[in-house]
């Protein structure tokens, strides 16, 4: 009986051992701007052996420095699909990181009235101060040509279409 534990055991161990890497799954989405990390137990079903393990960049123009991928010449890889591969000795497991921006951009000003002189065009990011790593717009109908009140919503957008409505007294005198 101890004869049939010890094999069965052993060959538990010895299957386990032969399930090797796994990773959680194949595509990995990520945040423009978040950390994108060299760490396989990120990626790793079992992290188990992760200490022999390495992640490599197969993708051109990224940059490892200090433990994190980016985009060569930022500090963050900009919006994309990236092939990663985990490195165990000659074998390697594919996968891909895809990074989206999802986050509209944020403003650092509230402002609920502006005045500007008849004519005079409205330099929106100078009242909003408004920042997103994929650059923003400003979108707002008014009309400067006579003088008047008028309320007006200012559109903030970055180029995929994430944005933020503000609302604005405009004053034109």
């Amino acid at each position: 009986m101890l004869k049939k534990i010890g094999i069965i055991s052993l060959s538990f161990l010895l299957c386990a051992c032969s399930l090797g890497v796994q990773l959680k799954k194949s595509m990995f989405t990520i945040e423009l701007g978040k950390d994108i990390y060299a760490n396989p137990t990120l990626y790793l079903k079992n992290a188990t052996f992760s200490s022999r393990l390495k992640v490599v960049s197969k993708s051109v123009g990224v940059d490892k420095k200090n433990n994190r991928f980016m985009t060569s010449g930022m500090d963050y890889l900009v919006v994309g699909e990236y092939d990663f591969a985990i490195v165990d000795g000659s074998k390697e497991y594919p996968f891909v990181i895809k990074v989206k921006d999802t986050t509209a951009p944020v403003c650092a000003s509230e402002v609920g009235q502006i005045t500007i002189g008849v004519g005079q065009n409205v330099d929106w990011n100078s009242y909003f101060h408004a920042t997103d790593l994929s650059g923003v717009t400003f979108e707002a109908n008014v009309d400067t040509s006579t003088a008047s009140t008028q309320d007006v919503q200012v559109k903030i957008s970055d180029r995929f279409g994430n944005s933020v409505t503000k609302n604005v007294s405009v004053v034109v005198q």
